[in-house]
């Protein structure tokens, strides 16, 4: 990313094609879809304040008309009325609310129940829907992973529940999956421990979700993960004003290890949603707090 001074605002992050993506809106009168480029050079101010991403309207992610301040969940509170995805996100597929064709048709579509391990003795439980059955995996960084089960949307979102409500993880905390990427474990000490794990499903779900179980099929890791995760972990502070600059030599999830002259730091990508920023800004440029301390 390099040339021309231009504003943006960070709505999140992907993985395609085995590389990390970042997904933002243009700052300018372009009122078009979200912009999904590649992570290489990167060279980028960040701005002060952190802002509403916008809404799903069914269809597609919609940018906050308000351009508001975020108050909750990477949204105003405006745009989280308006989010016809919320009430699909937050159901726990016993109770399901009214919801529009659009979401109705994506909850009802074929989803896959998974078993994530970060490096850590606790395995996470998650849902992924069928187009997106690597994709969603991928973007959360665990060590390995696999699916487990197939159905519908809201069954496959019961089977979560009762896994949950047995001790399976909902969510790990970004924070511990950086901090695991420095651990021990190896590769197939995760596996071995997602498999152990699933071995425990038939003990803990009701007989009528045998059916949708089967073998586990691993969800394979990208080179470029694989190949990070003895990357030293300087975290950098994204304070305002201060500007990242450097090679993408590495990413994991959501972290993203940036190279420059004085070495190796590791960008969280989940710090910079809702955040604005300038790529390729000019004038003085403030280095952020990890790499100040290696002077």
């Amino acid at each position: 990313m390099t040339g021309t001074e231009r504003r943006a605002l960070v709505v999140g992050y992907t993985w395609l094609d085995g590389g990390v993506r970042l997904r933002s809106w243009t700052l300018d009168e372009t009122q078009g879809p979200v912009v999904v480029e590649p992570l290489g050079r990167l060279l980028f101010r960040v701005e002060p304040g952190k802002w509403c991403t916008g809404y799903n309207d069914g269809r597609a992610h919609v940018r906050c008309p308000d351009q508001a301040p975020a108050t909750r969940g990477g949204a105003c509170d405006s745009c989280g009325v308006r989010d016809e995805f919320r009430a699909c996100m937050t159901c726990d597929g016993f109770r399901c609310p009214r919801l529009s064709p659009d979401i109705l048709a994506y909850c009802r579509q074929h989803h896959h129940l998974y078993l994530a391990c970060f490096g850590d003795e606790d395995i996470k439980v998650g849902t992924a829907s069928d187009p997106r059955k690597h994709q969603r995996v991928i973007e959360q960084g665990p060590l390995a992973a696999a699916r487990v089960a197939e159905a519908a949307g809201p069954k496959i979102r019961q089977m979560e529940t009762h896994l949950a409500q047995a001790g399976f993880a909902e969510s790990v905390r970004r924070s511990h999956k950086t901090a695991l990427l420095a651990g021990a474990m190896t590769e197939v000490e995760a596996r071995s421990l997602v498999i152990e794990a699933t071995h425990r499903l038939k003990e803990v779900l009701p007989r009528e979700y045998h059916g949708v179980l089967h073998a586990p099929i691993f969800v394979p890791q990208p080179d470029l993960a694989r190949q990070s995760r003895q990357l030293p972990l300087n975290p950098l502070e994204l304070e305002d004003g201060v500007v990242v600059e450097g090679d993408v030599v590495g990413a994991v999830g959501h972290t993203v290890f940036v190279r420059d002259a004085d070495g190796t730091f590791a960008l969280d990508l989940g710090a910079l949603k809702g955040r604005r920023v300038t790529w390729n800004p000019a004038g003085p440029r403030r280095k952020p707090t990890a790499q100040l301390g290696l002077f």
